[in-house]
């Protein structure tokens, strides 16, 4: 009687002072081994919009493939160049010494010649060559009237195709499909940059995760500790048996403090990768410094439609639109094969003067008359018997042209499936997140109820209130890892849509 009349005392007295917000002191452990204080990190306040800039900036896979448009215009300006004028010139000198069968001709003759001219193609396949010329002949032929003699000409040909090579289409599809790869590349520049800041997006809300995780572990650590405090001064005043009570509470503070350490690790891992991705790593320094995230979570989900969502990115997405230039380029070489099946019909026109007299002047005169002069108009033509490689070429272009057009279907039905899944994704992690704080408010409320249990000494054990701590610790990280899903279903959203650059606020100028 006297012993229960003895742990009634003991029982109000703790009470009491668990009520008043003080609790009697425990033991004081033996004295341990002093450790070193580790030196705080300096830290860096970060948001995502400075993480997507900073990557935007100098992510280093992003900044090899801003070239690739650059060195597609050369290929263009080089295409372009088979339109360029074409100066020539030409320069002879000639002397000769012959034997004659008689004494009426003479033996020894010489010549200088010089001719400069321009030729031009024009995009229908017109070649056009403009030149001017002139020489002196010298002999000693005894009945040659003019010697030496000067002469001076200009003359003018054209070759135009009738049949193969002729047309705009043909001779410019260099240019035309240059300027498709060169398109190629900026939509491949822009998919690198949705890919970038879609992995920054990620990295930084996996940062986000690992910061807001190790939170919740300390207040897990922090109730497990709170809890181990209570049941040694239980068993202190005889409320409680020192076993099992004492090693569970124990037990349980090590593995929460277990938990910190993976934690922080966690930490590390996330701002290294953000890091990288930000090429912050580019400062040896940057790597002591511990990153704090400064956007939280947005839990605001936009009403998403499946349909329009698929209608917006057969519009947007790069790759979508790379296939379908695949396709237009895939059209030009069709035209291109098909014209080289065609036989070979060049309408061919020249008309020229010339003037010849015993000194420059006179031939010069002579060439200002029109009075000598020279045209030429003819066809020539040309067809190989059988035309079995062009024929070939052509259907090989025909059914390039089909398996692209192919691929481009696939890919609309891959686009869908991605868009559908993304869509539904979202809708469920919304449910799922719904459920994780609904989950955590009722294990809150249990562990609540129980711990006021324990207090009043009813029947509720160590280990019950360990369960129901663990519990609740795992639900808030449960719904804290549901919620960071949700906000990543929300990026790939945007991201298989092409349009995660304008939704970060991003303004995106091809190259």
């Amino acid at each position: 009687m006297r012993n229960t009349i003895a742990l009634g005392i003991a029982l109000a007295s703790i009470i009491a002072a668990l009520e008043a917000g003080e609790a009697p002191k425990p033991p004081k452990p033996e004295p341990a081994a002093e450790k070193p204080l580790k030196r705080p990190r300096p830290t860096r306040p970060l948001s995502l919009s400075d993480a997507i800039a900073l990557a935007l900036k100098h992510n280093l896979t992003l900044a090899a493939e801003r070239i690739n448009p650059k060195l597609a215009h050369t290929v263009i300006v080089e295409q372009e160049s088979i339109f360029d004028p074409t100066a020539y010139g030409e320069l002879n000198r000639a002397k000769s010494k012959e034997q004659t069968p008689t004494g009426l001709f003479g033996e020894r003759q010489q010549s200088a010649t010089g001719t400069l001219g321009i030729a031009k193609l024009l995009p229908p396949g017109t070649l056009v060559d403009v030149n001017v010329g002139g020489g002196r002949d010298w002999n000693d032929y005894p009945f040659v009237a003019t010697n030496p003699a000067y002469s001076e000409r200009w003359g003018i040909s054209i070759s135009q195709p009738l049949l193969r090579g002729a047309g705009v289409r043909v001779n410019t599809a260099g240019i035309a499909t240059a300027q498709n790869e060169r398109r190629l590349a900026q939509a491949a520049l822009r998919q690198a940059a949705i890919t970038t800041v879609a992995d920054v997006t990620r990295a930084y809300w996996q940062l986000v995760l690992a910061v807001r995780d190790r939170e919740l572990v300390q207040r897990s650590l922090d109730r497990a500790l709170g809890l181990q405090r209570e049941v040694q001064i239980r068993v202190d005043v005889g409320a409680l048996p020192a076993k099992p009570n004492v090693e569970q509470a124990k037990a349980e503070v090590a593995v929460r403090q277990e938990e910190i350490v993976r934690a922080d690790q966690a930490i590390h891992d996330a701002e290294n990768a953000l890091k990288v991705i930000t090429d912050m790593a580019a400062d040896d320094a940057v790597w002591g410094v511990a990153l704090a995230p400064t956007t939280a979570p947005d839990q605001n989900v936009p009403a998403l439609d499946p349909d329009a969502a698929v209608r917006t990115a057969l519009a947007r997405r790069p790759d979508y639109q790379q296939a379908q230039i695949a396709i237009e380029n895939q059209g030009i070489l069709v035209y291109v094969r098909r014209n080289e099946t065609k036989p070979k019909l060049d309408l061919v026109a020249g008309f020229g003067n010339s003037g010849l007299g015993g000194s420059w002047n006179g031939a010069e005169h002579h060439l200002g008359s029109l009075d000598y002069y020279q045209w030429t108009l003819g066809l020539t033509f040309e067809v190989p018997l059988g035309n079995r490689a062009a024929r070939a070429r052509y259907r090989r272009a025909r059914l390039q042209h089909d398996q692209a057009q192919i691929y481009l279907r696939a890919l609309e039905r891959q686009i869908q499936l991605e868009l559908r899944n993304a869509v539904r994704a979202v809708a469920t992690d919304v449910e799922s997140l719904r459920a994780a704080e609904q989950s955590v408010k009722a294990v809150e409320a249990r562990l609540s109820a129980e711990t006021e249990k324990f207090k009043q000494g009813q029947d509720v054990t160590t280990q019950d209130l360990l369960d129901a701590q663990a519990a609740l610790a795992e639900a808030e990280r449960r719904a804290l890892a549901t919620l960071i899903a949700l906000t990543n279903s929300l990026v790939d959203v945007e991201r298989l849509q092409g349009t995660i650059l304008e939704a970060s606020n991003i303004v995106w100028e091809d190259e």
